[in-house]
Parts: C-alpha cells; structure tokens; sequence
C-alpha cells in the first residue's frame, strides 16, 4: 500500500516555489505553488466553462487568473474582467445599499415592513429590516408563487405582489434562523420604495460609480452586460448552456454581474470609510440573534460570519443558474479570496477551494480542507491510498478540520463525478467513525439504487432514517421516499 507522508503532503501544499507573476500590477513579491492552485482549478481548465480567481493580501493582488472560456460557443476565453453572475454573493451589495439608507437617516434597521408597505399583511408588522437582513423573517420561499405553466421571469415586484396574498409566515419573526431569498429580493423592493429608483439605479449611483466598479452592473431584461460570462451546466463530461432560469432575474437576492478585479474594488472599499463610516459597517460582520448582536457564529448583513482559534471569518457562496460563487474574508489578517464561475455550482468544491486558497497563502495559518487534500491523494494513488491518508489527517486536529458532515459531502462529490466505487469505500470509513450518523448510511444507499441493487438500497435507506435527527429530517423524509418507489 502506497502511503503519501503528512510532511510531503505540506512541503507540496504550504512551501510552494518561486512564480513569476509578469503583468500582474500592484503585486508583492510572494512565492506561491502555481501548480497547486492549477490543480484546484483543473476542472475548469481548457475548453471548459471556466473560473476566474483571486487572492488580495494586505489591499493588494498576490494572485489573480482566469480558467476556461466565459462564452464557449463564441471561444471567448475567460480574463480577471470577465462579468459572472455572483448569484447570492450579491446580498453583501444589497446590504450596504440598505446599510447606506440607514446611515442617510432615510431608513432603519428597526423599521417594519408595514411602515414601508401599508398593504402589506399584518405579519409585516412584526418583520423589521434587520431581521430581513440577517434572515430571521420567516418569509416563505418565492418559489411557491411561480405558476404551473409560468414561462416570464418572477422579478422581485413580483415577489412583493405574492407575499402581500400570503397570510402566514413559516415561524414568528425573529425566533429562529433561516436563510431567505425572499427576504433580500423585498430588501430591492424597499430601497426602490425610499428612494424612488430603480435597484439597479440605486446600486449604480451609489456603489458602483463611487468605487469605479465599471465592469459592474444589474442584471435587467434586454440590458447588455460587457464582457459577460454566460452560464452552463456540467453532468459528466457534457455541456450544456443553461444561463437563465425562472427565478434567476430576481435582483436583490443573486442580480450583481461582476468580475474579479472590481470585487477587488469592493474589498477595498470595505477597510475604508468611503461608503459609510467604518463603525456603522462593522454592525455587517456579526451574527444577530433574539437578542441582537452577537459574537458567535452565524449571519450578519449579507455575510456569514464564524470564528476560528478566535479570529474572526467573513464568508458567503453563491449558487444560480449556471453560475457558482464564494468570497472569503478575514479583515484581520487583510486577506481575501473570490472565485467566481460560468458553471453549475457542486457541492463544497468552491468553499473548500477558497478555503484551499487562505490556507496556501498564510502558509497555513488556517486549516487546509482535508477533502483538498484527500481528493489530489485519490487522483495521484488512488482511493485505498486515500483511505490510508484520511486515517493519518483526521488526527491531526492542528492542521485539519476532519468533520462527519464535511466527510458526507465529499462522499457525494464522488457520486456527481460518477465515481460510484469511491464513494462507496468513503462511506464505509464515514460508517466506521460515526456508525450513529446518518450521512454514511444515507450515501451508500444512493449508490446501491444507482446500480439497481434494490435490496441493499432499501435495507441502507431504513439505517438512514434510524439515525437521520431531526435536523437532517430531509434526509429520512427522502429515505423513506425511496423505500416506498423502490417496494412499489
């Protein structure tokens, strides 16, 4: 059995080598592994959709590079100008439009909807902006107000016009958490009621033009994006073109069209007072709760946020259409990471390739994701030496964070890549070390209904829903409907 040891595996992720990086403006001289970075990026490589990266350290570009083409059938390459769809990397945007509201004392963040909208429900009286804002509104889905055989786009007007016939919310505002498209497609609707403009007049005239983001703009029906990447869905190894869906020209949830080097704009902005005063955009980067503000992990204006050995990560993904997305800021060691991509979005890959990214340029102050480095062990040596590798990192708690929930994603990330032999053999280790989770049970199921082995199937399933808790509720309902199609 072939092992790779811990020490080979760091010298090739954390020492990297001397790189050149002619052209690149306003740059320090760092060393970086080139051939690790091309390697997290090696399924977007070629005549593929692509994805452009960036690193910005102490308000400078370390790294930036464009993989694959923005626009296959016109074999236009991708470059750091490329525009992508961010999707939901936008709430940030509409959070600081909103944030800007409040700092011109046009608005507040304790200002209900019914103040805004008086034909809105009752409920809305009970809903503030801060809590639409940090995800706590209770709103429902907008999806459940498309039509049957709807062929428009829902636009975020339309979002208001189906809450104002709604008379329920899931829960009572500001009892719990739960992440809300609608929330920020009414966050559009309420800075175009104050001010009068259009969002995308709105996010112009008072972010973009400001931090001369001239790549950046809103997507708006028969609007002509410059340099726009345009969006594709990969299911094995084809390709197909898949830029727009029913809900994708929503605004305020996931319509900023941005590239790599205005986002660079943006980060800069964001150590600055040139928006709004540093102390009031702070009020961004905390969790809110019952309570208000607070310092555990959790969501804030339009950023995730969490801790790690007590410094402080901001963070947010995003996933349309044709397009994935995530940003990674840590303000205290001046260091960003953007990635966005022209391609259906899987799983944790992007998260664990910006993660991926910090950790190789702080020279491993921050966790590798153990996935990054399991899946080049499995690519290199195969998946039994990739099981012998995870059996060595996930003791090693300093400089890997080995994780069940972390552990089933990358078993699933093996399922979409029709890697169906690994996947099994990386559920079998998830089974071995947390026989009362469900995920192990859960993904080899998947497998054996795959492959029309009914019988295992149905008996993994029923192992599912014995342990699926109640927050993984949506793996024993799914379990369970499987039980059923498959004794039909």
């Amino acid at each position: 059995m072939k092992y790779i040891q811990l020490t080979l595996v760091f010298s090739i992720l954390f020492l990297g080598c001397n790189s050149s990086k002619k052209g690149i403006q306003n740059t320090p001289k760092i060393n970086y592994d080139i051939e690790f970075i091309d390697y997290l990026f090696k399924d977007y490589d070629g005549n593929r959709p692509s994805a452009s990266v960036i690193v910005i350290k102490d308000h400078l570009i370390d790294f930036k590079k464009s993989y694959g083409y923005a626009d296959l059938e016109n074999d236009k390459l991708a470059t750091p100008e490329t525009n992508y769809r961010i999707a939901s990397v936008t709430k940030q945007f509409t959070a600081m439009a909103i944030m800007i509201l409040v700092n011109q004392d046009k608005l507040s963040y304790e200002t209900n909807l019914t103040e805004i909208f008086p034909e809105f429900p009752r409920y809305g009286k009970d809903i503030t902006i801060r809590q639409l804002l940090t995800h706590r509104s209770g709103l429902v889905k907008y999806n459940r107000f498309l039509e049957k055989d709807q062929t428009e786009q829902m636009l975020d007007k339309d979002v208001l016009n189906g809450l104002l016939k709604t008379d329920s919310t899931y829960f009572r505002p500001n009892t719990k958490y739960a992440y809300s498209n609608t929330g920020y497609a009414v966050l559009a609707q309420v800075i175009e009621k104050i001010t009068g403009m259009s969002f995308a007049d709105f996010m112009e005239k008072e972010i973009f033009l400001p931090l001369e983001m001239n790549n950046s703009t809103i997507l708006e029906k028969d609007k002509e994006i410059k340099n726009r990447a345009y969006g594709y869905i990969v299911k094995d190894t084809s390709v197909s073109t898949k830029d727009q869906s029913l809900t994708s020209a929503i605004q305020g949830d996931g319509g900023v069209y941005s590239s790599i080097l205005d986002y660079y704009k943006w980060d800069k902005a964001l150590y600055s007072d040139k928006l709004m005063p540093q102390t009031k955009l702070d009020e961004a980067f905390y969790n809110y709760n019952e309570e208000g503000k607070s310092t555990e992990d959790g969501y804030g204006y339009g950023w995730i946020v969490s801790y790690f050995n007590g410094i402080k990560i901001v963070q947010h993904g995003g996933s349309s259409t044709g397009f994935g997305s995530h940003v990674i800021r840590i303000p205290s060691e001046n260091i960003s990471v953007a990635i966005f991509t022209n391609r259906n979005k899987r799983g944790q890959e992007l998260p664990n390739r910006a993660k991926a990214l910090i950790s190789h340029f702080t020279n491993g102050k921050f966790q590798m994701p153990f996935a990054i480095v399991l899946e080049k062990e499995i690519d290199i040596n195969g998946i039994d030496s990739g099981i012998d590798l995870y059996n060595q990192i996930k003791k090693d708690t300093i400089n890997y964070s080995v994780t069940k929930g972390a552990l089933f994603n990358f078993g699933i990330s093996y399922i979409n890549a029709n890697k169906n032999n690994d996947a099994l053999k990386l559920f079998s280790a998830l089974e071995s070390d947390y026989p009362d989770y469900f995920g192990g049970y859960y993904g080899s199921a998947v497998i054996y209904q795959q492959e029309k082995n009914n019988k295992k199937a149905i008996e993994y399933y029923n192992k599912s829903i014995t342990h699926s808790t109640e927050k993984e509720k949506w793996a024993s309902d799914h379990s369970q409907k499987m039980i059923d199609k498959l004794t039909e």
